[in-house]
């Protein structure tokens, strides 16, 4: 994360001020509360920085906190004056505290003066809420609040999509920053997290379904129709019309489904095995083979490669991509079949990347394992990616602080004991891949 930390004029000692901004930054990030209160008790300037948007997508504290439900650093921040009304400044449509709190974290909003717009009322299923605001003004169904999404992407109950349908809502209305319809919004990867059923309760209210809709919802039929166009099982979730489209970023299935995925791949994942059954009766051998190595089938690959012996060699330029979003995605078994096939390690993919620097991002110690087994070469393991110049070590560094939650400090460990070359500044690493590559330059 990056800040800017604003200054007075007249600061007498605009260093200070900045470097215990920094200090509160960093107690808050890190959920330190005391040390946080006892910053904004003794210097009464950091007060100022409460509602500034030092937090990824232009949000202030408030905004940041209460998306992850920090009921503790809540707190804080309402003791200490923040806005509960302040807004993200992102351009796409700014995102108020309570599009993104539930629970005791919304509950703690409203008592200190958040006041909920049409989308935080759907958010917060509040179907009595939310009516007495459209028996006001009929025209809040289309009102347009985070990402510029509208009140029925944030609807979490049938009684709030009906009325909202019912008051002249559009089922298919598209969010600003990822082109979305609010049933695509209510699909998510992580087990249990999903409004799945809300989603096809749209579908059968007329919400238009793609081919990745409905083959996360298991709408077989849906599937099948759709497939009258054999085609669609070659589409992927980041690509094509779900790429991104500058201003706006990826499509929601980025997020909601996850990258590059494949209609096969989206009914594997999402368990539908009646979709599959569907797909499997029109999808090419080509088709299926990827589906099998994204998803570490190695029975299905290896069957197929059986029936179809010249399969890997008739496989397209671009496939080749399949390992490194493997590696992305953190799928050990997935790398490891591909690389036991033959695969390029040095096929670029996500964000110019190798498969290598994928899983170094991803801080995925096994899968960087694996890949090392198979190809420790320094052309691997020095290799730089086509967009930032970075090597998989820096790739490891950066994920340390802004990626997911994974053993970085072992990918770093690792990727020096094969012949990485240190930064002597890491750069935003996380302490504790700091501490290995110190320990590292000191020993070496």
């Amino acid at each position: 994360m990056t800040a800017s930390f604003r200054t007075s004029p007249t600061d007498p000692d605009p260093g200070r001020h900045e470097k215990l901004a920094k200090e509160l930054l960093r107690a808050f990030q890190d959920g330190d509360t005391e040390t946080a209160r006892t910053l904004l008790g003794r210097h009464a300037g950091l007060r100022s920085l409460l509602d500034d948007p030092l937090f990824p997508f232009d949000a202030p504290a408030i905004v940041h906190f209460a998306a992850l439900e920090d009921t503790a650093v809540l707190d804080v921040l309402l003791e200490s004056g923040a806005d509960p009304n302040r807004r993200s400044g992102w351009w796409a449509g700014g995102f108020h505290a309570l599009h993104c709190a539930s629970g005791p974290a919304a509950e703690r909003l409203l008592a200190a003066g958040a006041v909920p717009d049409a989308c935080a009322a759907a958010h917060l299923d509040r179907p009595d809420l939310l009516a007495r605001m459209i028996e006001v003004n009929q025209a809040r169904v289309h009102e347009r609040g985070g990402d510029g999404q509208t009140p029925l992407h944030f609807a979490r109950s049938r009684a709030v999509a009906d009325l909202l349908l019912e008051a002249g809502a559009d089922a298919d209305a598209r969010d600003v920053d990822h082109r979305s319809a609010p049933a695509q919004w209510m699909l998510d990867r992580r087990r249990g997290r999903g409004r799945y059923d809300l989603a096809a309760y749209l579908v059968e209210r007329g919400a238009t379904a793609d081919i990745f809709l409905a083959a996360a919802l298991g709408l077989a039929d849906r599937v099948r129709d759709l497939l009258a166009d054999p085609s669609r099982l070659d589409l992927r979730t980041t690509q094509g019309e779900y790429a991104e489209q500058p201003p706006s970023s990826y499509h929601i299935y980025m997020w909601t489904i996850g990258p590059d995925l494949s209609p096969l791949q989206v009914a594997a994942r999402f368990e539908q095995p009646a979709v599959l059954e569907v797909m499997h009766a029109v999808a090419s051998p080509r088709q299926r083979l990827l589906a099998a190595l994204a998803e570490a089938d190695s029975d299905e690959a290896h069957g197929l490669l059986g029936a179809h012996p010249d399969l890997l060699a008739r496989l397209e330029p671009a496939d080749a991509r399949l390992l490194p979003e493997a590696g992305w995605a953190g799928n050990t078994r997935a790398v490891e079949l591909m690389l036991d096939l033959g695969f390029d390690p040095l096929a670029i993919g996500p964000q110019g990347g190798t498969v290598l620097h994928c899983a170094a991002w991803e801080g995925a110690a096994a899968c960087v394992e694996v890949i090392l087994r198979h190809a420790a070469a320094p052309s691997l393991v020095e290799s730089r990616d086509v967009k930032y110049g970075a090597t998989p070590l820096g790739w490891c560094c950066h994920g340390s602080r802004h990626g997911p939650r994974g053993d970085h400090a072992a990918v770093a460990r690792r990727l020096l004991e094969a012949g990485a070359r240190p930064d002597p500044d890491p750069g935003d690493a996380s302490d504790e891949v700091r501490a290995v590559i110190g320990a590292w330059t000191r020993s070496g």
